[in-house]
């Protein structure tokens, strides 16, 4: 093979802002850890404790391939999401120059470097290879496997043979990447049968040169393929399981009308190129299609000139240039849409992962089409002032064609980093607020810990970014169980808070300080609204003496122990309450920001989120008691910081009685009445 050694260049270009695009804040962006992605984690954990397996049968069963893959990157970087993450970059990375490869020895160098292009700024394959799905390494294997087999159709004697034991193993491989790789026996069974018939139209014998391929390549083919097939012949039912749940062969997915069904899902996987594509937030910024507006005239035309090439190689036989290469292109992107098509939820980006690469160097085609055209009629002469600094390296044609892809990829950044992982949905639908809560588990081995079953239970994230919460310390809370928490320890206690916790909360130890911690909010596919996924409750022991310089006393024994201001990031009151009496009555309490006698900012509201009510407190506990501060210019807006000056600033707080507004006042050491707020800063 001849390098190219003009077209490094441009290819380490196009390879490096690829890999800018995929690596920039890996481990936060998206926020979350999906399900699926979790279960590779502890899937690759258990390879690197010596369970190694050719298929993986948990969550409705997963090919190996990318398993042994991310086993290295947590090898190096542990259990955490940035190494998950990692993995499928670096391979959404490495496809860049396998397209290339591919479209060089399918069509042409320039082919090839286009095709690389448009998928290294391609938004589709850009949010795949920033979230751990196993699918990301099938367009990868394709790219080689088709790229290995051109390459090898174009090569004589010893050295073909080689190449094509070489591209049986890489497709072999394939099939060890994500269940849509299936489609390449159909794939390949479609392309002979037309290149015999090809043939035969043509009044050639079937071509000695593809027979004497074949017996190589098959040889490639079944040594790669043979031991996953030996076991998925054993257990056939972990293979074709996800299949059958959401085949539109099931009658709860088509209702009863199963042709309809299936025109209608041709007509969406035709359209998703152009008008609107994956409607999932986990796979895609939700209806976005695969190009851009200012790219999908490239593609149309592209799709025009591959079908007009395979027209004419049909018509009159090998001759035409690229026919046959056209012929792999055509089968290769309809065959790879035949999964998401024959399946739910069309279009679907990971089912039809495997039809991305050559919808890309379908675009590849259309925009060197295109541009030929108009150099050839004269519309780029303009230009050549331009490029006449960099003659032999840069032609108006390739100006052009960086210009447009230069476009895309700002797009498509700004799809990305600004619309799509900024978004709450985003978020909800990558499961962050498990990361979160794998998070709050990092406590001292002093901390008992408590988990509520709920949260437990069916948790991958948490089970690979925090084992430790499944530690035979962790004490499981059952729905209905009764715990005792150990009154001289400290805990932390972790619940579902859409459930009455009633029975919890009475299991806490007394006298103790107890703090709060809101947990993320999450959002199921089917739910109507956010919910708050966790809530985590902090138990001190209190072991001093308590202090009888409080900051307030309130009437009904109601007592301010400590107050903290928070300015920054965003702006909060911390305040730490005890009482010294039973209080009857729910009161709530007030945070108030003046400005030269104006309010600018607030917080009202009952204690510790609500989940420490007053007449729940106890005699001896300190209640610590967060409250974020919204800016009164926008509404319930949290103030991301506050610039406080003692000479014209001032923080009340207070409490009042919910049922008419009425405020408790302070009490003096002398129990004589004085005022109904008390000024927390600036502090006397």
């Amino acid at each position: 093979m001849s390098i190219n050694w003009r077209a490094l260049g441009p290819l380490f270009i196009i390879i490096s802002i690829g890999a800018w695009l995929r690596l920039d804040h890996i481990g936060s962006l998206p926020p979350g850890l999906y399900r699926d992605e979790a279960f590779y984690g502890l899937d690759a954990a258990a390879i690197l404790q010596g369970r190694w397996a050719l298929y993986f049968a948990a969550n409705n069963g997963r090919e190996p391939l990318f398993m042994y893959w991310l086993a290295v990157f947590i090898a190096v970087f542990g259990r955490t999401v940035e190494a998950v993450r990692s993995a499928s970059a670096v391979i959404g990375i490495l496809t860049i120059p396998a397209i290339y490869f591919a479209g060089r020895w399918l069509f042409s160098a320039r082919v090839g470097m286009l095709s690389a292009a448009a998928l290294a700024v391609n938004f589709w394959h850009l949010a795949i290879s920033r979230v751990a799905y196993r699918a990301i390494t099938l367009p990868l294997l394709l790219c080689l496997a088709m790229g290995c087999a051109a390459w090898a159709a174009q090569s004589n004697g010893q050295m073909r043979r080689g190449r094509m034991i070489a591209a049986g193993v890489l497709f072999g491989l394939t099939f060890y990447t994500y269940t849509s790789a299936q489609m390449l026996l159909p794939f390949g069974v479609a392309f002979l049968i037309v290149m015999m018939a090809a043939n035969r139209g043509a009044g050639l014998r079937p071509a000695s040169n593809l027979q004497s391929a074949m017996l190589p390549f098959c040889a490639g083919l079944v040594a790669a393929v043979a031991p996953l097939g030996v076991w998925l012949i054993r257990h056939p039912d972990l293979f074709f399981n996800r299949a059958g749940q959401v085949s539109i062969l099931n009658p709860i997915i088509n209702h009863g009308d199963f042709w309809g069904t299936l025109l209608g899902n041709i007509g969406k996987a035709a359209s998703m190129f152009a008008a609107q594509g994956d409607r999932i937030w986990r796979h895609n910024l939700s209806l976005r299609p695969v190009f851009d507006g200012l790219v999908t005239p490239f593609f149309l035309i592209g799709v025009v000139v591959v079908l007009w090439r395979v027209w004419q190689w049909l018509r009159t036989g090998p001759n035409p240039q690229h026919g046959k290469a056209a012929l792999v292109l055509l089968l290769w992107l309809s065959v790879f849409l035949v999964p998401t098509i024959l399946a739910e939820d069309t279009p679907h980006y990971l089912r039809a992962i495997g039809a991305l690469p050559a919808a890309c160097m379908v675009l590849a085609i259309g925009l060197e089409a295109s541009l030929a055209w108009l150099s050839k009629q004269g519309y780029l002469m303009g230009l050549y002032f331009f490029t006449r600094p960099f003659r032999g390296w840069v032609t108006p044609p390739a100006l052009v064609a960086t210009f447009v892809l230069g476009i895309s990829l700002i797009g498509t950044r700004a799809d990305y980093f600004d619309n799509y992982v900024k978004n709450p949905l985003t978020s909800y639908w990558l499961e962050s607020h498990n990361v979160a809560l794998a998070q709050i588990q990092q406590t001292p081995p002093t901390t008992q810990l408590y988990l509520d079953q709920r949260l437990a239970n069916d948790n991958p994230a948490l089970q690979f970014l925090a084992p430790q919460a499944y530690a035979p310390s962790t004490q499981i809370i059952a729905e209905g169980k009764a715990i005792v928490i150990t009154p001289t320890q400290p805990a932390l206690i972790i619940f579902d808070p859409n459930h009455d916790w009633a029975t919890l909360r009475n299991a806490l130890p007394h006298p103790a300080q107890f703090n709060a911690m809101l947990g993320a909010l999450a959002q199921g596919d089917k739910d109507p609204q956010p919910r708050r996924a966790f809530v985590g409750i902090s138990v001190a022991p209190i072991t001093a003496t308590p202090v009888s310089n409080n900051i307030a006393q309130f009437e009904g024994g109601i007592e301010l122990m400590a107050a903290s201001t928070l300015t920054q990031n965003p702006a909060a009151v911390t305040l730490i309450w005890r009482t010294q009496q039973p209080i009857r009555e729910d009161y709530a309490v007030f945070v108030h920001v003046l400005r030269s006698g104006n309010l600018i900012a607030q917080h009202d509201g009952s204690p510790a989120y609500g989940l420490f009510p007053m007449p729940t407190w106890q005699v001896g506990d300190q209640i610590v008691d967060l409250h974020p501060l919204m800016a009164q210019s926008n509404g319930n807006t949290p103030t991301a910081a506050l610039d406080l000056h003692p000479s014209t600033d001032q923080i009340l707080v207070g409490i009042y009685r919910r049922s008419d507004g009425q405020r408790l006042t302070i009490i003096s050491e002398n129990n004589k009445t004085l005022r109904d707020s008390v000024m927390i800063f600036p502090t006397k």
